[in-house]
């Protein structure tokens, strides 16, 4: 019989196209690499680092990348010098091949480049890579269970497996769980009860509703995706410079927050996270959303930036392993390393800058971090003043050879693209022209209001100075012919005693409250973050004596009885009788700095008169319709500026003159170090004022007018209901928060080294009735907990039972998971259950030290990969380096944070003051339901009467007057360290 051709047979359906792959490997592609290109590129010699002797070596490339991409011709590296795109062109020295033997290469690759090794896999045939399809829900025997849909997905699968779910655990149990899980609080014992004693048939739908509508939802999960998104505030260099993250990225927290409340799309903030500024570049609220590419900015290096850009992108929206196609194609899945420099070219043009906010012009104490997309630049000086640069922007994108960012292929650029295998919607990406408030925002009306306040401050400021100074000199006048001041007052043995038995504890030490430490004179007169404690001679404007007298709160000291006002007579003598400067000193000092404080007073009102001219000519010029006198405008904001600069120069020349004369009447080194400085503030201000101005100074800087378009065609194309990946993964993010474990195992490794979804159909149905209910988290939240899978029981099973031997791990959920409480929810309930905690919503991070002093809601402190609360550290806090999935750790110090903490101690003796003092039994019932929201049974309330019996009677035999409070105190203590409390049952 004779041969029939392999294209035939392909074409006739009769083999795989992976067969076709590999038998027109065989015969067309093999025979060629060896006779053309094997000389030069085999194991041994590998010229250009380029082994073609397997199809992997292929994949991995040389030096210039992987020699083959499957799928894709145009972008393999062996396709272009076959072809002669790319020179020196193959086989080298040779005559290029004929065009039919190129066109079997492309068509080789295109089917997935298989080789007898290694056939081509398929990209579309990981269940992952395909689009989520709504399987029909199945029918099943129990009719308890074919009546909501996740029921009847999980019972086919009991029925299958010969599983017995439990039944619906009890009442109190239900809401607790509900509570916690929706809130991240348990319910009062006014809404267990009342939830108890209501048998209406849809009561539970109703405990459903009112917890998603409570704003305590919202914050409840905004820190279940501050986890996935990586939510860091800013760190770096102590409280100077930022290194990792940005300032004020607190509001996209807020945003975060707030987004879950009004249950924002998801597809929609998936959108305004990567692309806020191209879809509302003038909203704030909109803007705050790019903190989360604000998160990943990196002081030093912009390819380590980009990279966490890139991981934490893909990973927390498409759940893959995008970084390990960095250095070469994945070891795994179809994404070859073209792939990953596609995929960064979307941010390769973003950069994250700092607009004002209206009432605070200084962007260092509060501003809107935000993302734009920035013109190329180089390492530039830092907008703060800090001595590092901060990083560059790249005009092209570059695929690095065996990832080393040192060694860029500047033969091809990268264009900005998806992983091909994943599909979805075609990328069109279209620029973005933005207003004038976006690229130029200090145009803004508010800024020119702002910045007029400040400078207006700043000359009362030093009028005030000047005042000060002419009072000075009168009173050194006068001193001169009075007799010498009595002698000091002894700090070390007077007066420090006194701050070590009253403030020892929040101003000695490292951690002294607000900077300020007692512990020295000399550190008292420097004072703390509120400026010097002490004024010699000045008692009573002392910060430190108001302080102390309640004249200023908080009172010193914190949260402990007033100072007794004969000890604060001994301060006030001791801060009166500190030595001040001489009237001789004075006199001869003070007449330079009146001088000069009048300069900068003339300096000052001429900068006022200049930034309203400044104001005028920008807002002229940046109107729809510029005026007629522009040019008048734009001359006098030049005058008027110039003028200014030269006063302020005036000004500085006289004191570089000044401090020049008193430098050279010094002594010795000290002499010649400080001329030196005033030699170079002498010089630096003579050439300020022979400076020219060609133009006046603009309100703030400018940047581009058009924006790419970039992220915001990528973030369509993730919130695309054609993207395989989104739903599928955010549906396992939630349902993994709600039942303890998730449906796919490796939450963000949704590809072939990931495992696959224990219950592939309903992640399916899941995905598609999340995008087709418009990526609303409410409605999920709603469907998951309404089912009778969530309110089943979760005790652990009796030793024999059947559906434990079937599946032990509870993979198939027959009963519920109960799950650790995270350490924020752990924390919040303490407070919560005691009265004190405050729900107060939104604004800057809460320092970290102040846990005890702030009863906020946890999500509201400071957390940094170096820095977060105790307390929180030690229930397996987030770490915002990666926490997609928290860990749950069993460890001594965790009973010990409970048992011995402040929190929990001062939170116990505050409940049982609101429990009210009431006969034991009386007490017990209140204090169970306080705690764990449910009533003591009869084993419990026994048990716990004769607790606090025998603990009263053991305080009365120590001495205590105050036995039974006691005894009340310590039985609520212990109702906090229960298990019970701590756990989602």
């Amino acid at each position: 019989m004779r041969a029939v051709h392999p294209l035939v047979l392909a074409c006739a359906g009769l083999i795989a196209p992976a067969a076709w792959a590999q038998t027109s490997y065989r015969e067309n592609i093999r025979p060629v690499i060896d006779a053309q290109c094997n000389a030069c590129h085999n194991a041994e010699v590998r010229q250009g680092g380029l082994d073609l002797s397997t199809r992997a070596k292929m994949l991995r490339g040389g030096d210039r990348g992987p020699a083959v991409v499957p799928g894709d011709p145009e972008g393999s590296l062996l396709y272009a010098y076959l072809t002669h795109q790319r020179q020196p062109g193959m086989p080298l020295g040779g005559r290029k091949l004929p065009a039919e033997t190129i066109a079997r290469f492309a068509a080789w690759i295109r089917d997935g480049a298989g080789t007898e090794d290694a056939p081509a896999a398929s990209a579309s045939s990981h269940w992952a890579f395909q689009p989520p399809r709504r399987f029909a829900v199945p029918a099943v025997r129990n009719p308890e269970w074919q009546a909501h849909p996740v029921d009847a997905f999980l019972a086919a699968e009991h029925e299958r497996l010969g599983l017995t779910p439990k039944p619906e655990a009890d009442r109190y149990t239900l809401l607790r769980r509900l509570s916690l899980d929706l809130t991240g609080l348990p319910p009062t014992p006014e809404e267990a009860a009342a939830f108890a004693g209501d048998r209406s048939p849809d009561a539970y739908e109703q405990a459903v509703d009112r917890l998603l509508d409570s704003p305590r939802y919202g914050e409840r999960w905004g820190r279940h995706w501050m986890d996935v998104w990586r939510y860091s505030d800013w760190y770096g260099s102590g409280l100077r410079e930022v290194r990792n993250s940005h300032r004020h990225i607190w509001r996209w927290r807020d945003w975060i927050v707030a987004s879950l409340n009004e249950d924002k799309s998801y597809a929609r903030m998936i959108e305004e996270m990567l692309a806020g500024d191209e879809i509302a570049p003038t909203d704030p609220a909109t803007l705050a959303a790019t903190g989360f590419l604000a998160r990943n900015w990196y002081r030093f290096n912009r390819n380590v930036w980009l990279f966490d850009t890139v991981e934490s992108t893909s990973a927390a929206f498409l759940g893959v392993t995008l970084k390990c196609a960095r250095c070469h194609d994945h070891k795994y899945d179809p994404f070859p390393q073209q792939d990953y420099y596609r995929f960064r070219a979307f941010f390769e043009p973003h950069d994250i800058r700092i607009d004002r906010i209206p009432g605070e012009p200084d962007q260092k104490k509060d501003g809107l971090a935000r993302a734009y997309d920035s013109e190329p630049k180089d390492f530039g000086p830092d907008p703060e003043g800090g001595g590092n640069k901060v990083p560059p922007v790249y005009a092209k994108t570059y695929l690095f050879i065996r990832g080393d960012e040192n060694e860029p292929d500047k033969d091809q650029e990268m264009q900005p693209g998806t992983p091909r295998a994943l599909g979805g919607p075609d990328v069109k990406i279209a620029p973005v022209e933005l207003p004038v408030e976006a690229f130029y925002p200090d145009v803004r009306p508010f800024v020119a209001r702002d910045l007029m306040q400040v400078a207006q401050a700043g000359r009362a400021v030093a009028e005030e100075k000047l005042a000060s100074l002419r009072a000075s000199l009168d009173d050194a006048r006068r001193r001169v012919s009075e007799p010498p001041p009595p002698e000091p007052v002894d700090f070390k043995s007077r007066i420090h005693p006194i701050f070590g038995q009253r403030c020892a504890p929040c101003h000695e030490g490292r951690n002294s409250r607000g900077g300020l430490s007692l512990a020295s004179e000399q550190a008292i007169l420097t004072g703390g973050r509120s400026g010097p404690a002490a004024v010699p001679g000045k008692s009573g404007s002392s910060l430190l004596v108001q302080l102390l007298r309640g004249e200023k709160q908080p009172r010193m000291p914190l949260n402990g009885p007033p100072v007794p006002e004969a000890e604060i007579a001994q301060i006030v003598e001791w801060i009166d009788r500190l030595p001040r400067k001489s009237p001789e000193e004075v006199l001869r000092e003070t007449p330079n700095l009146i001088t000069a404080t009048e300069k900068e007073i003339a300096a000052i009102q001429a900068e006022i008169q200049a930034l309203e001219a400044r104001i005028r000519a920008e807002h002229a010029k940046y109107s729809r319709t510029p005026p007629a006198d522009l040019d008048t405008l734009t001359a006098e904001a030049k005058k008027l500026e110039r003028q200014a600069n030269l006063l302020r120069a005036e000004e500085n020349l006289f004191r570089a003159q000044t401090q020049m004369n008193e430098a050279l009447a010094g002594q010795d080194q000290a002499r010649d170090r400080n001329a030196a400085a005033a030699k170079r503030n002498l010089e630096a201000a003579v050439a300020a004022l022979s400076k020219p101005a060609d133009a006046y100074s603009p309100l703030g800087p400018s940047h581009p007018k058009i924006s790419t378009g970039r992220r915001l065609a990528l973030a369509r194309w993730i919130a695309s209901h054609e993207n395989p990946l989104t739903a599928r993964v955010a549906v396992n993010h939630i349902w993994m928060r709600h039942f303890g474990a998730p449906l796919v195992p490796a939450v963000t490794d949704f590809g072939a080294n990931g495992k696959p979804p224990t219950h592939p159909a309903l992640l399916d149905w899941l995905a598609v009735e999340f995008m087709e209910s418009g990526w609303s988290m409410k409605k999920l939240h709603r469907l998951l907990v309404t089912s009778r899978a969530y309110r089943m029981e979760s005790a652990t099973p009796p030793p024999g039972d059947p559906s434990a031997a079937i599946d032990a791990g509870n993979t198939y959920l027959w009963r519920m998971n109960p799950r650790r409480l995270e350490g924020e929810a752990i924390r919040d309930s303490v407070l919560y259950v005691s009265g004190a905690l405050d729900l107060t919503m939104g604004g800057p991070e809460l320092h970290e030290v102040k846990d005890q002093d702030t009863p906020r809601r946890s999500v509201y402190f400071h957390i940094t990969p170096d820095a977060q609360l105790e307390f929180l550290k030690v229930f397996d806090g987030a770490d915002p380096t990666a926490c997609y999935r928290r860990t749950e750790s069993i460890a001594p110090q965790q009973a010990l944070a409970l048992a011995n903490s402040t929190l929990s101690l001062e939170q116990a003796r505050r409940l049982t003051d609101r429990l009210g003092a009431h006969p034991g039994q009386e007490f017990v019932r209140r204090a169970f339901f306080a705690v764990l929201a449910r009533p003591a049974s009869e084993v419990e309330m026994a048990k716990s009467t004769a607790y606090l019996e025998r603990q009263a009677a053991l305080a009365r035999e120590n001495g205590a007057p105050d036995g039974d409070l006691r005894a009340r105190q310590s039985l609520v203590h212990a109702l906090f360290n229960r298990d019970e409390f701590v756990t989602i049952r």
